[in-house]
């Protein structure tokens, strides 16, 4: 099992460690944890988290949650983002569409005053 371990990237380690926690981590903890499961000697703790959180911050499996925290994408269902932009973008358009109303209303207001005979004008 060791070998296997030292085989596989701290990347992928960081993956695996967040897909059996099941809930995002900070960075460094994230990071620290695979490092020491990879069991490689390390010169500087500071550069290797860097040269990691470079690497999870590149591969397209990883989320930023904020402040510090990482997650995997498959927590976020991406069906349920897509609705959610579908609806802000129906909103969207309900709102335009109830303006540009209101707006063509008052124009077409105005132009029945201005055409309208000098006996008839308010």
């Amino acid at each position: 099992m060791t070998e296997t371990i030292k085989q596989v990237s701290e990347v992928e380690l960081a993956y695996k460690i967040l897909q059996k926690v099941g809930k995002a981590m900070y960075f460094r903890d994230l990071i620290t944890e695979a490092l020491e499961m990879k069991g490689r000697r390390i010169h500087s703790l500071a550069h290797a988290i860097a040269e990691v959180h470079t690497q999870i911050n590149m591969d397209s499996r990883f989320v930023h949650m904020g402040k510090g925290m990482w997650g995997i994408v498959e927590w976020s269902p991406q069906q349920l983002s897509g609705r959610l932009a579908a609806e802000k973008d129906d909103s969207v358009k309900t709102s335009t569409t109830v303006r540009r109303q209101k707006l063509f209303e008052e124009i077409q207001q105005e132009y029945v005053a201005a055409n309208a005979e000098p006996g008839e004008r308010e």
